[in-house]
């Protein structure tokens, strides 16, 4: 079995109606941030989303060869939480930190932080780039041709997928979104991305094929 060096998933298009039906306060899990939590409480989320997101993370919808030759796993509900609460984006542009915001607003998830991808960043490690400070993203230095990849971090697995889950409702074009783990966190962030790619390139073949 290959070891867990990063988590990630793929986002597509859903024919899912809008999630303004799923009003709970606690729908992402992170109303309740400071205190749920800290103090380990269950979180409240729609049973019908939770086996959604089951299903998803499933390892029977991973082909055989990519659990072979991957250094990645797919996503896990039971996965802990690990890191700051960033959103670390490669490839996007600066208009788009706007749609992403909505999204995190509707999911009660607006104190995770967004942020860009700079040049200074790639051979850095993840962990120094999620704790990178970026006061005013429209003054950030976004590096260019970069893949589109969102880095997650600070989240459980279970409202990791529920982000992912919901990410086609903001319109905005498909990435690869990667969990941040303890394994992963001194990689650096150029390294981390031809990584990605690889196992994005691995999963595409296998589902042409």
């Amino acid at each position: 079995m290959s070891s867990s060096l990063l988590r990630f998933e793929v986002s597509r298009p859903t024919s899912s109606s809008s999630y303004k039906n799923l009003v709970s306060s606690r729908i992402f899990g992170l109303a309740t941030f400071s205190l749920s939590w800290a103090s380990n409480t269950p979180h409240h989320i729609n049973t019908k989303r939770k086996q959604k997101l089951c299903v998803k993370g499933s390892a029977q919808e991973i082909p055989q060869q990519l659990e072979e030759d991957s250094k990645f796993v797919p996503l896990d509900p039971e996965d802990p939480l690990f890191g700051p609460p960033v959103l670390l984006l490669l490839g996007f542009q600066v208009h788009e930190a706007q749609k992403i915001q909505e999204l995190l607003k509707e999911l009660d998830g607006e104190f995770m932080k967004i942020m860009f991808c700079t040049e200074d960043m790639i051979p850095r490690s993840l962990w120094e780039a999620v704790n990178t400070r970026q006061t005013d993203l429209k003054r950030v230095k976004i590096a260019e041709s970069l893949p589109r990849i969102c880095f997650l971090s600070g989240l459980t697995g279970e409202e990791m997928m529920m982000f992912i889950d919901a990410f086609p409702e903001t319109g905005l074009e498909p990435a690869v979104f990667a969990a941040m783990v303890p394994n992963s966190a001194d990689k650096p962030i150029s390294e981390l991305m031809e990584e990605i790619m690889g196992d994005h390139e691995l999963l595409n073949g296998s589902g042409s094929s």
